[in-house]
């Protein structure tokens, strides 16, 4: 399989590496635009400016399976024409939504496929943070999509509050789900804590994962013959996330197969994030 990088060449040189492992890859080209690509078999973008879904789109319009490694994008109109001209081309897209691609998350959702109970808790340091307001909104946002993707099903209500104790930049917002299929997802963010923790809690009817996101630790428990919760724990290496991810995006070119993030998904969280916001706006 031949593989394109584009974009920023130290970001690429990166890529290049976590692709090594995979045997799939034959030959990986490096290039700082869309336009010096001619014929491969995936490429990933690596681009954060304004105009990087105008380059993702040019990539589809090539026919190119796409990787897009860049912050979570909400522009509805133009993820509506990406979503269109993939379908078109035949084209593969996975977007890189770090939260629902990471190993202790893939594994989570193998043993939970149908939750019943998504809970978030984020707490960070806020002069860590060096764009509040736009790292705020990325928070809740990658949290939201990846509580789509776990329940995959339509959101029947949201409430949503967000609280800004300084005038330029928000503290503190909930957001509380309700998916059509029963589900529901609460998720706090709080930006002025005293040390960063994060936490995920997730459960059906018979069985609870409790996972420390930065430590990528997961303690599992389910129903013992006792009556009893039977716990047990599993740790993943956050440092294998993009090399873990890549494979996704190739497997699935390879068995032509849905990817890990696709653009659909992407889509759909554009439309939700547009939705929590008029909430927000409303009540905050």
């Amino acid at each position: 399989m031949k593989v394109g990088i584009v974009g920023d060449a130290t970001r690429g040189v990166a890529w290049e590496h976590h692709l090594r492992p995979h045997n799939i890859v034959r030959e990986v080209t490096l290039c700082p635009s869309i336009f010096d690509l001619d014929s491969v078999d995936a490429c990933i973008i690596l681009d954060e400016t304004e105009q990087n879904l105008d380059i993702l789109l040019e990539g589809v319009r090539k026919g190119f399976n796409c990787f897009f490694v860049a912050k979570q994008p909400t522009d509805i109109k133009k993820l509506e024409k990406i979503h269109r001209s993939a379908r078109e081309s035949n084209s593969q897209i996975q977007f890189a939504q770090w939260p629902s691609l990471a190993p202790a998350t893939r594994w989570m959702m193998d043993k939970i496929s149908k939750p019943s109970f998504i809970h978030i808790e984020r707490e960070i340091v806020r002069n860590q943070m060096i764009q509040v307001a736009n790292e705020f909104r990325s928070h809740w946002i990658d949290e939201l999509g990846l509580c789509m993707k776990w329940a995959d099903s339509g959101i029947h209500h949201i409430e949503a509050k967000q609280i800004s104790i300084t005038s330029d930049s928000p503290t503190i917002a909930h957001l509380f789900l309700r998916f059509d299929n029963g589900t529901t997802a609460t998720i706090n963010l709080y930006a002025a804590a005293g040390e960063n923790r994060h936490k995920r809690i997730v459960s059906s009817k018979n069985e609870i994962m409790e996972c420390d996101v930065p430590e990528q630790t997961v303690k599992y428990g389910r129903n013992s013959n006792a009556n009893r919760i039977y716990f047990e724990k599993e740790t993943f290496d956050a440092t294998k996330a993009a090399e873990k991810a890549a494979l996704i995006f190739l497997k699935s070119i390879q068995l032509n197969r849905e990817t890990g993030y696709t653009s659909y998904d992407a889509l759909q969280l554009a439309i939700q994030v547009e939705r929590v916001e008029s909430r927000l706006n409303q009540f905050s």
